[in-house]
């Protein structure tokens, strides 16, 4: 006999079966979301999520005023996270201060800035009264 005569054909489900073990298996890409901010020198955490505040996308470079506007820049993205007043923003600011830097409570390097009065995002909006802490100035805790 040869190998020819010793094959007994499959069914149908058989055939299946066979193709769903031999598949590998893509599991869905579990979704990451943002959890806190971490001073880029120390590490130290700096602020967590539910201390955001959200702002309304703005009209983007047409919101600044005419010498403001980049032309190459096409894409609204927000450059900054707007956060709730922190006692620790204010440890080493001086009373009655309107505006100022926000600085790392660890290693005092300056993260961002505050203004009582507000600032534009780099989307256009207006927030008042702001605290803004540079994206490029902490690292992104995603869980």
């Amino acid at each position: 006999m040869t190998d020819a005569e010793d094959f007994i054909p499959l069914s149908q489900a058989q055939i299946e079966t066979i193709d769903a073990i031999n598949e590998p298996k893509i599991s869905e890409p579990r979704k990451l979301t943002l959890s806190a901010l971490k001073c880029k020198k120390c590490r130290q955490t700096i602020v967590s999520t539910k201390d955001f505040v959200n702002h309304d996308q703005g009209k983007g470079q047409t919101a600044f005023a005419y010498k403001k506007r980049d032309s190459s820049f096409s894409q609204i993205v927000c450059s900054s996270y707007f956060i709730e007043a922190m006692d620790w923003i204010f440890d080493r600011v001086q009373e009655g201060e309107l505006e100022g830097k926000i600085k790392c409570p660890m290693c005092q390097v300056k993260l961002g800035n505050f203004s009582w009065a507000g600032m534009q995002c780099s989307c256009g909006s207006w927030i008042t009264p702001s605290f803004a802490i540079h994206r490029e100035k902490v690292d992104e805790v995603l869980t």
